[in-house]
């Protein structure tokens, strides 16, 4: 039995079976070009054209007539300056002194707050100070007893070792 050996014709390789890239890349190259030509186009177009401004040049008005309209417009008023008012505590206002619009002066009282709860805490400190007021006269007595008895403890300890 002999094995047959394959021909050369069947070992040779077909050229023009293969299709070309490049004849692939141009057509998508060339589309892909076409749509960002397109929307750089769109977006050229619709951006909102610039507003035209006038302008005019302004002149001191001639004559001396001081009743004449010099500016007339339509709008909000907003204050040169603003002021902020805040409290140090918290608390619920009762009363309020003032009203908007009103000129007022340095350290005048504008609104008084609720007290309640800030006078409940005074007396809450001070009697937490007689407390720790009372507690260091009972501290310093301890403190001449744990004297007297460190003394006590130092002879009786001297007295010991001599003998």
């Amino acid at each position: 039995m002999s094995v047959q050996k394959p021909a050369l014709d069947d070992l040779r390789i077909e050229r023009g079976a293969r299709p070309n890239p490049a004849r692939r890349i141009l057509p998508v190259a060339i589309g892909l070009a076409i749509l960002v030509l397109a929307g750089l186009a769109a977006w050229i177009a619709g951006r909102p054209k610039p507003v035209e401004v006038r302008t005019a040049v302004a002149r001191e008005s001639a004559g001396g007539d001081s009743e004449r309209t010099v500016l007339n417009a339509s709008g909000y008023v907003t204050a040169r300056r603003e002021a902020t008012v805040s409290s140090k505590v918290t608390g619920k206002v009762t009363e309020v002194l003032i009203e908007e619009g009103m000129k007022v002066q340095a350290d005048q009282v504008l609104a008084r707050l609720d007290e309640t709860n800030v006078r409940a805490s005074l007396q809450l400190a001070e009697a937490q100070l007689e407390s720790a007021r009372a507690s260091i006269g009972e501290t310093q007595a301890r403190l001449r007893e744990a004297e007297q008895e460190l003394v006590r403890q130092s002879a009786l300890l001297k007295d010991q070792v001599a003998a």
